[in-house]
């Protein structure tokens, strides 16, 4: 289901899907100041800070921003987000994250180990993929 973030925008926020995964690492990417090469075996690295994507921000075909859950380092769950700075304005990373949030709990209960064993495995996937 849709929810648009601002009404006054084309913003709207969705699940991630697979599909999505190759937007988002790239994002991840150049947000991140890390260069993405052309070729396969120079590609570099995901890491657990990469994290488990799960809601995008999409102005009409373009992912703009994701949110996502990671640890920190006292094993806490922590939501956050990575928005192009071309089209973040406000509080709107704030937002993003809380609602991310807000509706991720909503339908799950929080399972620490779960949650980590699932960034490992798909930052393990992704980096097997590209």
């Amino acid at each position: 289901m849709t929810t648009t973030i601002k009404e006054e925008t084309a913003l709207k926020f969705e699940p991630v899907h697979l599909s999505d995964l190759t937007k988002i690492t790239d994002l991840y990417f150049k947000q991140s100041g890390i260069e993405k090469k052309s070729e396969n075996f120079d590609q570099p690295k995901l890491t657990e800070e990469f994290g488990f994507p799960i809601f995008k921000l999409v102005e009409g075909d373009l992912i703009i921003g994701y949110s996502y859950f990671t640890f920190n380092s006292s094993e806490e769950v922590v939501f956050k987000a990575v928005i192009n700075p071309e089209y973040s304005f406000g509080d709107l990373k704030n937002r993003f994250i809380n609602q991310s949030k807000q509706k991720y709990l909503s339908k799950k209960e929080l399972d620490h180990k779960g949650m980590k064993n699932s960034i490992t495995r798909m930052v393990d996937w992704l980096n097997w993929s590209r």
